[in-house]
């Protein structure tokens, strides 16, 4: 979404496709407002076959992206002006029949499972967008892509969104967050692989006067981890719930640290992701404890935030510990990282990429 604001505000005709499924989780919810991007592009939503409601599984997630497939096959098809950027290999694989301009932002190679279609389509791919350094290697080393044809450029940030100006008394009055205690905050999905359990079982190593709480989730996660929190009869857990994007920020400023604690059980989480999560947190102005992963040191080392063991819950508790107990060397973290994170806006990382483009020989001016 960021992406497409940000050629739009570049003087672009932009349009995103995206499949017409059904999820009552997002009935009548607005996705410029719920995301905080302007609407100065279109999105277009196209027909697929979407048995995941009935049937959920990898058979109906298979069958939903290879509908997805063909339908923006024909809503492109005749376009031959348009440059066509993708997020997932998966989406380009009929598309990349037409031999168009083509553009593919690499997020996660899913590569154990889908190879042989990655190097169908990445034989097509004019230029690729790598989110971090360890990709722009395995690309090189496992699929001979020339340097030249990539772009090394990580997830960004809209950092005035972030970096609101409000106190922290304040963010927690209009949450109506309790002001005598010491938040210990995560933002985003309840999916395995962010290592959300460690998180979790970190509850147990905490001080009486340390919450967790956690923002965020599909409605089926946040259940889960309701009826696992009122079964461990758990006192210092808070599951907040999904809120909209825009009130992320707000949440950000009210916390006293916020956690990144991705596993390490899992290549996407090691090695492969660049997490919008982290700028956020970077441009927030709070503390961060984050995983010891390398994925996570392609953005930010020891200067910058406190690093706690993947997967292990009082690792966690310790490295939260230690954020309060030297408020000095906090302070020091994240006064760097919102030096650093300044490289890491969405309107560099957009213009760079249009550069990248003009570079390949496809135009870019409006």
């Amino acid at each position: 979404m960021k992406t497409c604001e940000g050629f739009a505000r570049s003087g672009h005709e932009v349009e995103l496709l995206v499949p017409w499924r059904r999820n009552p989780a997002f009935h009548g919810v607005d996705p410029f407002s719920h995301h905080g991007i302007e609407k100065n592009f279109r999105i277009r939503r196209i027909p697929v076959i979407d048995l995941l409601g009935v049937f959920p599984g990898s058979s109906s997630f298979y069958i939903l992206l290879a509908s997805f497939n063909v339908s923006a096959f024909f809503s492109v098809a005749f376009r031959r002006r348009a440059l066509l950027y993708f997020h997932d290999a998966r989406d380009a694989a009929l598309i990349s029949f037409l031999r168009r301009p083509m553009t593919l932002e690499i997020h996660d190679f899913y590569k154990s499972r889908i190879e042989a279609l990655n190097r169908f389509v990445f034989r097509r791919i004019s230029g690729f967008i790598v989110t971090n350094r360890i990709k722009v290697e395995a690309l090189k080393n496992d699929f001979s892509i020339p340097v030249f044809r990539m772009l090394h450029q990580p997830n960004a940030v809209d950092i005035d969104m972030f970096s609101i100006d409000i106190s922290q008394r304040e963010a927690r009055e209009k949450l109506s967050l309790p002001l005598d205690k010491k938040i210990v905050l995560y933002t985003g999905h309840l999916f395995g692989w962010k290592g959300v359990q460690t998180l979790f079982d970190a509850h147990q190593f905490l001080n009486e006067d340390e919450i967790l709480y956690f923002v965020g989730g599909t409605d089926e996660d946040i259940e889960k981890f309701k009826i696992k929190s009122e079964k461990l009869k758990v006192k210092n857990i808070v599951i907040a719930g999904r809120r909209p994007h825009a009130e992320i920020p707000m949440w950000l400023r009210a916390a006293d640290i916020l956690v990144l604690p991705n596993t390490s059980k899992d290549e996407a989480s090691r090695v492969e992701t660049s997490p919008v999560k982290l700028f956020e947190y970077m441009a927030s102005g709070r503390p961060i404890i984050a995983s010891d992963l390398p994925s996570i040191r392609n953005i930010v080392d020891d200067s910058m935030v406190f690093f706690a063991e993947a997967d292990i819950p009082s690792s966690f508790a310790r490295a939260i510990h230690t954020a309060f107990a030297d408020p000095k060397e906090t302070d020091q973290r994240v006064e760097r990282g919102s030096r650093e994170v300044q490289k890491y806006s969405w309107e560099k990382r957009n213009a760079a990429i249009l550069e990248f483009v003009r570079s390949l020989g496809f135009p870019t001016k409006p």
